[in-house]
């Protein structure tokens, strides 16, 4: 198991709308490459944690920073890791800017072992949470 977490900042801050359509996008390419994680958006800031077998992963993250819509595209954690933080989601989402959980998610930061003692990957949520590990908008 191979795990990602990069920051990114959007070139302009994404409608609800925009958000929708990415995660259609990226639950559907990420089921076909059997990747799952976790993206978080905050006013045009995003950091996402990508899981999954290597050669989807690499592949999904070369998309991605083709994908003229950000930039900023910072690799923060890159690691084998002993199993799935997130194995239920192909991609959760949380806008910290708005602090909605959409249907049928659940806070990860609320899940007994993740409270007792997160990963890595999840500290680097948590400081994103906290207003750290954000990237800037392009003005």
């Amino acid at each position: 198991m191979f795990q990602l977490v990069y920051a990114s900042a959007a070139c302009v801050p994404f409608s609800s709308e925009h958000l929708q359509l990415l995660l259609i996008k990226a639950r559907n390419t990420n089921a076909i490459e059997k990747v799952t994680g976790m993206l978080l958006y905050h006013s045009g800031s995003f950091l996402q944690v990508l899981e999954g077998p290597p050669a989807g992963v690499d592949r999904i993250f070369a998309a991605i920073e083709r994908d003229p819509r950000h930039h900023r595209i910072e690799v923060r954690l890159r690691q084998v890791s002993e199993r799935r933080e997130f194995p239920d989601w192909t991609m959760g989402f949380i806008d910290t800017s708005l602090w909605k959980l959409p249907d049928g998610m659940v806070d990860y930061r609320k899940v007994p072992e993740v409270a007792a003692a997160p990963t890595v990957a999840q500290r680097y949520l948590r400081l994103f949470h906290q207003g750290l590990c954000r990237q800037a908008t392009r003005v």
